[in-house]
């Protein structure tokens, strides 16, 4: 009981008071005057957020029955499972709980991807693409999960197995951030060199000046599932590439999208990519910290034998709770790291080249130009629109957030 207790105070409640705020926000600044968007669009995408936050609503609500099930029955019930081969047994009942938790979620995803977004002409995505992206999914996770499930049992025999556990699972982290462009992102998208020569031709010279190395420029299907405008360089080392969205060659600029690749371009320069990596390493590191040296008492509350497969478990379990008040300090850094990276476009091209490519994500996009204080602290790892502009015109004080 204490254990649900806790899950809905750090993390149900709080989550839907923020939600109710952001609620209240837009819907106060729905009745002013359009900025950025055309007033209908403006109307849209407020329409659209306050759809998706009350979705999210629900969804916290709906999670929060999850993890109580889990803790109250389901966890001493899977413990069944544990067959008496102890390798397959502890691969068993973890990926099993992870595969659990996924379907009981995937009517959500289903919903958000194929009513929700849909609705607001976002989504393209199929029954078939949906279906075939989960299944593929699952088989990624029952191979990765299985190989780095098997190398960290051999460890957790240590007495400061979770330290092991935490290198061993970083490591992972890194080789799929390597992996990634090359034998992930192909089994989801089609991914095809740039064809325009000329621009191909300035993105070369443009990533020159920035000292950046990408092993090729490729268009990505992403019309496939979604109408919205992307452009990211992924990969590291010899496997980077940039990776520009289909939607995005269509409907901005060739200016405008060097100036949006300026700014990925000014992730590299300061080494931010590096930065989220260390990041993720003190969260990880938290959590196997957490999870190595939790009180035997717990275990006996939950009804479970304290084994490596109930450690993991319980793990997973309290992740959501970790990152959730660990994401303030990252969107922190995250929202400077951005700040940083405009400035660095607007030094590289244009800065109202950059603004005009900002507007124009925010018009096809039809994202609400206004959030709430609390949202943006606990949610955003990008300022808000109005206030990169305010920071590339060097404006010093900024009012756009505030009625």
């Amino acid at each position: 009981m204490i254990f649900c207790i806790c899950f809905l105070v750090l993390l149900t409640i709080p989550n839907i008071l923020i939600d109710l705020l952001q609620i209240n926000h837009v819907k106060k600044f729905s009745q002013k005057p359009a900025v950025i968007l055309p007033r209908n669009d403006y109307a849209l995408s407020a329409s659209y957020s306050l759809a998706s936050l009350r979705f999210s609503i629900f969804s916290h609500i709906f999670e929060a029955g999850i993890f109580i099930c889990w803790v109250w029955f389901g966890l001493s019930m899977w413990q069944a499972f544990l067959a008496e081969e102890a390798a397959l047994g502890f691969i068993l009942f973890v990926l099993g709980f992870l595969f659990i938790t996924s379907l009981l979620q995937l009517p959500l995803n289903a919903y958000k991807q194929l009513v929700l977004d849909k609705r607001y002409g976002f989504s393209n995505t199929t029954w078939s693409i949906f279906l075939t992206d989960t299944l593929k999914s699952y088989a990624l996770m029952g191979i990765f999960g299985s190989i780095v499930l098997w190398i960290l049992l051999m460890v957790m025999d240590y007495t400061y197995w979770w330290a092991l556990g935490f290198g061993i699972v970083f490591g992972f982290v890194v080789l799929m951030n390597v992996l990634y462009p090359t034998l992930i992102a192909p089994i989801f998208n089609t991914f095809t060199p740039l064809s325009d020569e000329a621009l191909s031709s300035k993105i070369a010279e443009l990533m020159g000046k920035a000292g950046f190395k990408a092993s090729g420029v490729f268009v990505m299907d992403a019309s496939r599932r979604d109408g919205r405008l992307n452009a990211y360089f992924g990969g590291l080392g010899s496997t980077k590439r940039v990776v520009l969205f289909d939607t995005l060659l269509e409907k901005v600029s060739s200016e405008g999208l060097l100036a949006i690749l300026a700014h990925e371009l000014g992730h590299f320069k300061h080494k931010d990519v590096l930065f989220n990596l260390f990041l993720s390493a003190c969260v990880l590191f938290a959590l196997f910290f957490i999870a190595g040296n939790l009180p035997s008492i717990l275990f006996s509350t939950l009804g479970l034998e304290n084994n490596h497969a109930t450690s993991l478990t319980i793990l997973l379990l309290i992740a959501p709770i970790v990152s959730f008040w660990v994401m303030p300090l990252i969107g922190y850094f995250s929202r400077k790291a951005e700040y940083r990276a405009d400035s660095y476009s607007a030094s590289l091209t244009n800065a109202r080249v950059l603004k005009e490519a900002l507007i124009r994500l925010v018009n096809e996009n039809k994202t609400f130009p206004y959030s709430h204080p609390a949202y943006i602290f606990f949610h955003y790892t990008h300022p808000p629109l109005l206030e990169r502009l305010c920071a590339l015109d060097k404006t010093p004080q900024c009012k756009s957030n505030k009625p």
